[in-house]
């Protein structure tokens, strides 16, 4: 049934001979201009909506088989990154939304595959995989309902996906590794009703609305397994995981933060003067020597990121799925990068004088950073867990050396 939308459709709506990352270079004027507009203060511009959508930059992750483009994970932090650095909400939006819709393509049953990427235009998906809903199974599927938060990108969304906890009497579902059963949900974005509650400090462009799904029912083929160890279709982000394509995208954005708070620092203090100063902020040694340290940390959390994602992409091109010491690898430079850029963002906003009058990109920078810190993902718990694997690599005979 897939091979003829193969037939019909071009092989991605973003297939252009630019890579991704250059043709969102390409856009930043039209991300950062409707970006301050005041309509799109909590929610990605329509305009940019469409203009991703025909460079193709929702389906980097899917299989081709569905009109995506199965790229490498190092290359979904790229465009990550370069989207973020003209607007840190949209470039969240756009990672978040970018592995929902992955989750969709590999992990949706064929007719359900079918029902959303069988249309003429491809879907983008929204997800909450928090398991705050509640189902019962029913003949042909289950019945459930739930409130949930954090719809990135929520309102322009195709489909939508909600974790539910399977309940049997009343109690949650245990499988055989004494975790409840949670099964994910894919629906059309309007069998769920958006709060509208977004009123946050930082990410407020993100229109990560809380939403509730009203109880209803959902036919089985409908959903996936949350924990997302059945991919039902071929691909380097299947055979990566989940995951790995949610460390990448938020270490993009972390990246893209700090690389324009960078700048922007750079190029405030190279035409500021402190009050009875003669030369420009930028002259100054305590500057420059913070200025440097601070963009070396960047250089080299940014250099670790993309070494721990290649040689990720580089054994899934093999068909090899990443051990458990990669995942590690990859959750203490996610974690630890994050920090990084947060500290990058609080330097270059402190650094200039006038960075706290509104609109201040410093001044938003370092607010997304702060919030972009605290994701789950990068909490201190992730170096603890990753910290066991890597100090036995480190203890190693001949670790001592770097010729082993």
């Amino acid at each position: 049934m897939m091979d003829s939308l193969v037939q019909e459709r071009p092989q991605s709506e973003g297939s252009a001979l630019v890579s991704h990352s250059m043709k969102a270079a390409e856009l930043r004027d039209l991300i950062s201009s409707e970006a301050d507009k005041p309509e799109n203060s909590a929610r990605t511009s329509p305009a940019v909506v469409d203009a991703f959508r025909e460079a193709g930059f929702y389906w980097l992750l899917a299989p081709k088989q569905l009109g995506g483009s199965d790229t490498a994970t190092a290359d979904f932090a790229r465009l990550a990154e370069e989207v973020a650095s003209a607007n840190s909400s949209t470039g969240w939006s756009l990672a978040a939304q970018g592995v929902a819709t992955m989750v969709a393509a590999n992990f949706g049953s064929d007719d359900h595959v079918e029902r959303m990427f069988g249309q003429a235009r491809l879907p983008i998906v929204s997800a909450t995989y928090a398991p705050t809903g509640k189902a019962v199974a029913t003949p042909g599927g289950f019945r459930g309902s739930g409130r949930y938060s954090f719809g990135s990108g929520i309102a322009h969304a195709d489909w939508v996906s909600s974790a539910l906890v399977l309940q049997e009497n009343g109690a949650p579902v245990m499988q055989a590794d004494g975790k409840p059963r949670v099964v994910g949900a894919i629906l059309p974005a309007d069998k769920v009703n958006i709060l509208g509650n977004w009123d946050v400090a930082g990410m407020q462009a993100t229109g990560s609305f809380d939403y509730e799904l009203p109880e209803q029912d959902i036919a089985a083929d409908w959903t996936f397994n949350q924990y997302w160890t059945e991919p039902k279709r071929a691909s380097l982000a299947a055979t990566v995981g989940t995951l790995v394509a949610v460390c990448a995208g938020h270490s993009g954005v972390a990246l893209g933060i700090a690389r324009r708070s960078l700048h922007e620092a750079a190029h405030a203090a190279s035409i500021k003067k402190r009050l009875y100063a003669t030369a420009s902020i930028s002259d100054t040694p305590t500057f420059k020597l913070d200025f440097v340290r601070h963009e070396a940390l960047f250089q080299a959390a940014r250099t670790r990121v993309y070494e721990v994602l290649t040689a990720i992409d580089r054994q899934a091109a093999l068909g090899v799925a990443p051990g458990d010491a990669d995942i590690q690898r990859l959750r203490q430079v996610t974690t630890w990068t994050h920090h990084v850029c947060r500290d990058v963002a609080a330097f270059a906003y402190s650094s200039v004088s006038s960075s706290l009058r509104q609109p201040s990109i410093l001044a938003r920078n370092l607010m997304d950073a702060s919030v972009a810190a605290q994701h789950i993902i990068v909490t201190d718990m992730t170096l603890f867990e990753a910290s066991t694997s890597i100090i036995d690599e480190w203890a190693e005979p001949g670790a001592g050396s770097i010729g082993r």
